[in-house]
């Protein structure tokens, strides 16, 4: 074998082995999954909604992001947890880096009677509105995951403390016209 070809081999197995290290990782059952819903609510205004399949019960959760429109500045409006999966947890949290156009958000459950942990299904963890401010028009809006300071990134972690990073999917739907109605027929007559 040449020096070329170890030195390429050498360089294709670096580069699967970081790439096997940046993926999903399930020690205790199929890959859990992280879907982020976006929708188009106005011109200029979003809101997304995650989403959460898991296959064991889950003590936390954290949801690091970083979204763009374009050249628009984007502000976080609010986080909701209402209505959701997490809406039990002890402890909520979102941060927000607006400079950086990144935030996180999720939960810790402190198991007790009272508080158990997140039950093993699928469903809305939360929903994070976001708005364009500025006077520059928003572009198409992109979201994605990150890793937020100081060492927030995609996790579900279970009851017994296992870090879990699951498969992350993301649905963006386009604002949609509304309908117009059809015209009014006017009576016939007789």
């Amino acid at each position: 074998m040449s020096l070329k070809h170890f030195t390429m081999f050498v360089a294709a197995g670096l580069f699967i082995m970081a790439a096997m290290a940046s993926a999903q990782n399930d020690p205790i059952g199929k890959v859990d999954t992280v879907t982020l819903y976006v929708s188009a609510l106005s011109e200029g205004k979003w809101m997304i909604s995650a989403h959460v399949w898991n296959d064991e019960e889950l003590a936390a959760i954290d949801i690091p992001i970083k979204y763009t429109a374009g050249m628009a500045k984007l502000i976080v409006d609010s986080v909701s947890f209402v209505g959701t999966r997490c809406e039990g947890f002890e402890q909520k949290h979102s941060q927000v880096d607006t400079l950086g156009q990144k935030m996180h958000f999720g939960g810790f459950a402190y198991m007790s009677p009272n508080k158990p942990p997140l039950a093993v299904g699928k469903g809305e963890i939360g929903r994070v509105y976001i708005s364009a401010y500025g006077d520059k028009k928003p572009g198409a809006f992109a979201v994605d995951t990150a890793t937020v300071a100081p060492n927030s990134t995609l996790m579900l972690v279970d009851k017994n403390a296992k870090v879990i990073v699951p498969a992350l999917k993301i649905e963006i739907k386009a604002l949609t016209a509304a309908k117009t109605p059809p015209a009014a027929v006017p009576p016939k007559k007789n």
